[in-house]
């Protein structure tokens, strides 16, 4: 971009909170000419915060379970109400599903 710089930067996913997604541009000596930023909705916040803690557990679902105070098929099954369903094989849903099903009995 010749000059200018483009920064693009996400919040910290903290649930119950305003948080917003955005960029900036700015010239050579720092100063910004451009800036755009959006509120996230709590749906896309909740959506977020669970693919960060993913991120930083490098997507081990057992140790993101653990920090989030949840069993690995609650985990699962929250993916997949999130719309992150597909990003699990089916087998492992399923089992998933199966697991939450026997202790809820």
């Amino acid at each position: 971009m010749g000059r200018f710089t483009l920064s693009r930067f996400l919040p910290p996913f903290r649930p119950r909170q305003d948080n917003h997604i955005g960029e900036a541009i700015t010239d050579e000596h720092g100063r910004t000419v451009y800036l755009k930023t959006f509120r996230l909705s709590e749906n896309q916040v909740r959506r977020g915060h669970l693919l960060s803690r993913l991120a930083a557990h490098d997507w081990h679902l057992a140790d993101t379970a653990a920090e989030l105070g949840l069993t690995e098929a609650q985990l699962g099954l929250r993916l997949e109400t999130s719309g992150f369903g597909r990003l699990l094989r089916q087998d492992v849903l399923d089992h998933y599903r199966g697991r939450t099903r026997t202790a809820r009995r």
